[in-house]
């Protein structure tokens, strides 16, 4: 197994639940064509009289991620404040209160909430309102509240729109016009984003300690352990790509897990290619294990590395720089076309990406 491929976060596997949703969203990663280019450009680098039989392989982790799944719509499960006026008569008073607030405020200008707000608590805390309601029919009872916080905040005014004036109506047409142009951007990023935070949390809150990994590291762990094996007698360098947090558990694996499993010091990954990751943020902010625990223990001066090299994109808004973070890793600042919200991974579909690979595994690395 000379070349292994290890994905980032929100990926699944095809016929799980998540798949349809997080593909459709994401667009994911293409592995029959990833392996294709592999095959094609830097398999004959391994093994030039048998580049078929190289062994390329997909290390799968996404079944030990987060259990959220996204709607088919990609608009998650989110109960709106004014989907359905309940029947305020039997609301407690916290209740009551924080409905009303709501709605009250999105008819009212920002300058005025603080005063809308005192106006609302005070009305629903009023034994006299709360009476009424309880004799109002329910399709006049949101009317009658709506007048009895209209008095409070006008006591001389007539029954007449909360906000007529003209600035009031402009800018909550504004606020409206806002809201609809950005739902059309967060409607995605809300069905995604807690798949993305959740396989992030799912390992940093399990990965454990070096001496007794967390299930995804050992998966980690147990995926080079075989790549290493697999490619005994052949003389075949081992090549590992790894793709946004595929990078930061390729990093664990190599200065934490790897140096304190003494059955694995033989492991070695001689060039590891980390595509759109963001293992420069996370050794600035401190957060792999060895940054506490083995503060000595340098990527450059692991036994487990040959070369890292780290690919980023100034339009890839969740890719980071490594070097001058992480001693041991060179930089490539790649180009892509701008589409920040399919640049995370399109270097994985770039048709120059894999002939760089390949280039780089060439200068970099001993071969057969």
């Amino acid at each position: 197994m000379p070349i292994l491929f290890v994905h980032g976060v929100a990926i699944r596997a095809p016929g799980t639940p998540q798949w349809a949703a997080l593909h459709h969203l994401t667009h994911g990663v293409d592995w029959p064509q990833i392996e294709a280019q592999l095959r094609t450009h830097v398999a004959p680098l391994l093994n030039p009289a048998r580049p078929g039989a190289v062994d390329i392989s997909l290390l799968y982790w996404g079944d030990l991620g987060a259990r959220y799944s996204p709607s088919e719509s990609g608009t998650p499960p989110v109960k709106g404040p004014r989907a359905r006026t309940p029947r305020l008569s039997r609301l407690s008073t916290a209740e009551l209160g924080h409905w009303a607030e709501k709605r009250l405020c999105a008819q009212a200008p920002l300058a005025a909430w603080p005063e809308l707000v005192t106006a609302v608590w005070a009305t629903v805390r009023d034994s006299g309102v709360r009476a009424v309601l309880a004799l109002t029919a329910p399709s006049g009872q949101w009317p009658v509240l709506q007048a009895a916080v209209l008095t409070r905040l006008h006591p001389d005014a007539g029954p007449e729109p909360f906000w007529p004036h003209l600035a009031g109506g402009v800018e909550l047409q504004q606020r409206r016009n806002v809201r609809r142009a950005v739902a059309r951007l967060r409607r995605p990023l809300e069905a995604v984003m807690p798949v993305f935070m959740g396989d992030v949390l799912c390992y940093l809150g399990g990965r454990g300690t070096p001496a007794h990994p967390g299930p995804i590291a050992r998966r980690i762990m147990d995926g080079l352990q075989t790549a290493h094996e697999s490619r005994q007698g052949s003389g075949e360098p081992l090549v590992v790509l790894s793709h946004s947090m595929g990078g930061q558990l390729v990093y664990d694996a190599l200065t934490a897990f790897l140096p304190a499993a003494p059955t694995l010091s033989g492991v070695r990954v001689d060039f590891w290619a980390s595509v759109g990751s963001q293992t420069g943020l996370f050794k600035e902010l401190g957060l792999f294990l060895n940054d506490r625990q083995n503060p000595g223990l340098s990527l450059a001066r692991s036994p487990h590395l040959g070369y890292g090299w780290n690919v980023w994109s100034a339009s890839d808004l969740l890719s980071f720089p490594a070097e001058g973070s992480i001693d041991g890793v060179h930089d490539t600042a790649f180009p892509l076309s701008g589409a920040i919200q399919h640049d995370h991974t399109a270097y994985l579909h770039h048709p120059d990406f894999y002939p760089l690979l390949a280039a780089k595994v060439q200068s970099q690395v001993r071969l057969p």
